[in-house]
């Protein structure tokens, strides 16, 4: 699933095209939402924002297309109608004068009161964003608080939207060897300091990610964690087996909350 720094750098995009522009034709494959198309067409497109692993895309008049990528969701973009590929049916279609974004395989796309976000329910269960610039250390330092979170392992945590919005598995990887904290450790159990440095790789990882998503040597026709490998380059994820960067061991892979873990025993401690 694609992580914070791919759906923020994937709304910038959208943006790009959509953005003080009026929707010229809007298509849903699901027929309830088809038939409120109109309350989307020919209005001008206010914002389109990240939350989490969620696009948001505003319209006047006070309405919001949500949609969630999950596992197998993507994107495609093309000049016009026309130039959509053949296959599959896109599950929803907007278009500018700019050219046409379409989502396929998406299996959640619905449509807000732009003044109701917050009961959807998943964008009412995140945690402070780890892309979001109003979200600091200190944000971080006190959401961490929260007593639910105190005595559940950084590796399931660090997976978990409520904790910190955006984040996802390559990124757990990165963030717990930045703060040099094993998987293992319970929220509860650390220090001061150690708190400090995880709430710092929280902010930082992702951002230095999302950074490189804007690098223009992007490599063509590979999937997210391909291009993701080229751009920002990984200290430990899919290194299993090789020297740390630290020089404290070597890397090694587990699978832990269900997912593939990379980390060093020697300085993650």
């Amino acid at each position: 699933m694609p992580e914070g720094p791919e759906t923020h750098a994937l709304a910038d995009r959208l943006s790009t095209l959509l953005v003080d522009e009026t929707l010229t034709h809007v298509r849903f494959v699901d027929p309830a939402l088809q038939r409120r198309r109109g309350l989307l067409e020919n209005r001008r497109v206010l914002a389109v924002e990240a939350r989490g692993k969620a696009l948001l895309t505003a319209v006047e008049g006070g309405w919001t297309v949500y949609a969630h990528s999950h596992l197998f969701g993507f994107w495609r973009f093309a000049e016009d109608l026309d130039a959509l590929p053949d296959g599959a049916a896109p599950r929803l279609v907007l278009a500018t004068v700019r050219g046409v974004a379409a989502l396929y395989a998406a299996p959640s796309i619905s449509l807000w009161r732009t003044d109701e976000l917050g009961a959807q329910p998943y964008l009412s269960k995140l945690g402070p964003d780890v892309l979001d610039p109003a979200v600091d250390a200190k944000a971080l330092l006190a959401h961490m608080r929260t007593p639910r979170f105190a005595r559940r392992s950084l590796a399931a945590l660090l997976l978990d939207q409520a904790l910190a919005a955006g984040m996802g598995n390559y990124l757990r990887s990165e963030v717990l060897f930045q703060a040099k904290l094993s998987p293992y450790r319970l929220l509860q159990d650390l220090s001061t300091g150690e708190r400090r440095r995880l709430a710092n790789a929280l902010l930082d990882v992702p951002r230095r990610a999302y950074r490189a998503k804007h690098d223009d040597a992007l490599p063509p026709g590979k999937d997210y964690l391909a291009k993701t490998r080229a751009q920002f380059g990984f200290e430990v994820f899919e290194r299993k087996g090789e020297l740390c960067p630290r020089g404290d061991g070597r890397i090694v892979e587990e699978r832990i909350a269900g997912r593939r873990l990379y980390w060093c025993r020697g300085c993650q401690i």
